[in-house]
């Protein structure tokens, strides 16, 4: 039996989270469980949600509240809800939805978004469908657009349509997150029937967007960790529906999948 504290008592800083031996962690005034497992990972209940990100990824969001909470956040993958919530506690975006492609949606994550104004989420929904990725940002964020995390299929080719479809819509200096993008360099993906074996590496879609950085005023910074990256939209960059890779310059040549 897990002992929590009560609200009152809940520190708000990350700096100050514990997180136990078994994984539990409270924040905000809520409960969360760590589980990093492979498979049969513990579902969300109504004493705490699950979360699949390690202290590095925690840590890594910490850093981008100072003096700053998005007006939009949008998270593309579910699962069990614990990021969602925990982004939102952190961060305090004045408006957050997510989507993702499972048909079975997490009740008790529904049950905050029923008590929590101005959020919102999407099962049964891909993150490649433009036509609903763009009416949720216009019509649940309202048209502001500050922060895309996405920790859905980590495909190569799903990534790429999200990014072509809403780092134009991202207002500018926004933040535009891709988890866990290094899977194709483990050890475990090396043998010929790893999962994706046959997939091109997410990296191939960072090679892209260093190329974008470098030939265009459309990013201002790549800030790359081993477990995610980062990509900041420029203060002059275009708003609104474009082509994302118009002005690439590559000296005519192609940038080959790996």
């Amino acid at each position: 039996q897990v002992a929590y504290r009560t609200c009152a008592q809940q520190e708000q800083s990350v700096s100050n989270l514990v997180i136990g031996a078994d994984g539990y962690f409270e924040f905000g005034g809520e409960n969360f469980v760590v589980d990093m497992s492979a498979r049969n990972r513990r579902p969300s209940d109504d004493e705490a949600f699950t979360i699949v990100k390690s202290e590095n990824y925690l840590r890594f969001y910490e850093s981008l509240t100072a003096n700053w909470h998005p007006s939009g956040l949008l998270e593309l993958g579910i699962f069990q809800g614990g990021s969602y919530v925990f982004l939102d506690k952190l961060l305090k975006p004045e408006r957050m939805s997510a989507v993702d492609i499972s048909d079975k949606p997490v009740v008790p994550l529904l049950n905050y978004i029923a008590r929590t104004p101005g959020h919102f989420a999407h099962f049964s929904t891909s993150q490649t469908d433009g036509d609903k990725l763009r009416a949720i940002v216009q019509d649940e964020l309202g048209g502001k657009l500050d922060l895309v995390v996405d920790d859905a299929s980590h495909a190569y080719e799903h990534t790429k349509a999200s990014f072509e479809i809403l780092f134009p819509l991202l207002r500018r200096n926004g933040i535009y997150i891709i988890e866990d993008w290094a899977w194709a360099h483990n050890a475990a993906y090396q043998v010929p029937n790893a999962p994706f074996a046959y997939r091109p590496a997410l990296t191939t879609l960072l090679f892209e967007q260093i190329a974008l950085l470098g030939s265009t005023a459309q990013i201002s910074e790549i800030r790359i960790r081993k477990a995610l990256y980062m990509v900041r939209k420029s203060a002059v960059a275009t708003v609104g529906d474009q082509d994302v890779w118009a002005g690439v310059m590559t000296r005519n040549r192609k940038l080959h999948p790996i």
